[in-house]
């Protein structure tokens, strides 16, 4: 084997194995983050469940499973089996390390590729919505000089100038990050709703200026060889609505229910005054 193998196997089925030396084998390790750990089993070459400290010549296996992801690294005699039986993740990867006695190190560096995603079979909120008025505010200015002698409009959208969030984040952290068709809980200038968006990651906040009410409007009148200074300020209520989501994994055949919340931020009023000069 030499120092460094970099690999790439399918996220449904994918597998490689590879001849390695277990002569002056010191250590296998696969660094895992403090959020992965949970999902990891080690089991000894009798198939018993053991530490991750388990001495290198005796570890028969690595699982890494949860709803998303499962694979297994296998050691048996001189020979290390990588398979993967499904991945719903859009990257997965994943280095092991092999330290031997004599200060020699082999590197193993694994990309396993996209399967079949998870999809959304069924969603339901839990509790009441809550609404937190006047969360933030945003202040804005424009001004427009009337140089003829017949009074001039000047029309804003107010609106136009918001910046909206939203976010649905799970309970479970390996849900996080998944691409999926759900509702967003959104504001229609009236009122509170829901509205079905495609391909929303779970965990990550979306940006955007809402255009369901665009056409309110502030309209100023500016006389006959004046100027006009308008400001406004954008009133933001934050929305919370906690649910469950329950995912479906087609290759595993299973569902999950997962906890989750929804939170939007909209600017949901303005105020304005205007100065003339």
């Amino acid at each position: 084997m030499p120092q460094i193998t970099d690999i790439t196997i399918e996220g449904e089925g994918g597998q490689w194995s590879s001849p390695f030396s277990r002569k002056g084998l010191a250590q296998i390790q696969i660094d895992y983050s403090s959020n992965d750990k949970k999902y990891v089993r080690y089991y000894n070459s009798q198939g018993n469940e053991v530490n991750s400290d388990c001495p290198a010549s005796e570890l028969g296996s690595i699982v890494y499973d949860n709803p998303r992801t499962w694979y297994s690294i296998g050691f048996l005699g001189e020979m290390i089996y990588i398979n993967s039986i499904y991945n719903a993740s859009r990257y997965a990867a994943f280095s092991i390390r092999l330290d031997y006695e004599y200060g020699d190190t082999k590197y193993i560096n694994v990309t396993v590729t996209e399967g079949g995603k998870l999809s959304v079979v069924f969603w339901e909120t839990s509790g009441s919505l809550k609404l937190e008025e006047d969360f933030s505010q945003s202040v804005h200015a424009t001004s427009m000089t009337n140089n003829s002698s017949i009074t001039q409009k000047l029309e804003l959208n107010p609106f136009l100038d918001s910046k909206c969030s939203d976010m649905v984040m799970p309970a479970d952290n390996w849900a996080s990050g998944a691409t999926v068709d759900i509702p967003m809980l959104t504001y229609d200038g009236s009122e509170w709703t829901w509205k079905e968006y495609k391909d929303i990651e779970l965990g990550k906040r979306r940006d955007f200026t809402p255009s369901r009410y665009w056409d309110n409007k502030i309209v100023v009148e500016v006389p006959p060889y004046k100027k006009a200074k308008v400001s406004y300020k954008l009133n933001y209520t934050r929305a919370t609505q906690d649910g469950v989501i329950i995912f479906s994994n087609s290759v595993a055949e299973q569902t999950y229910d997962v906890p989750a919340a929804w939170t939007s931020v909209y600017a949901t009023s303005y105020e304005y005054s205007v100065e003339y000069e």
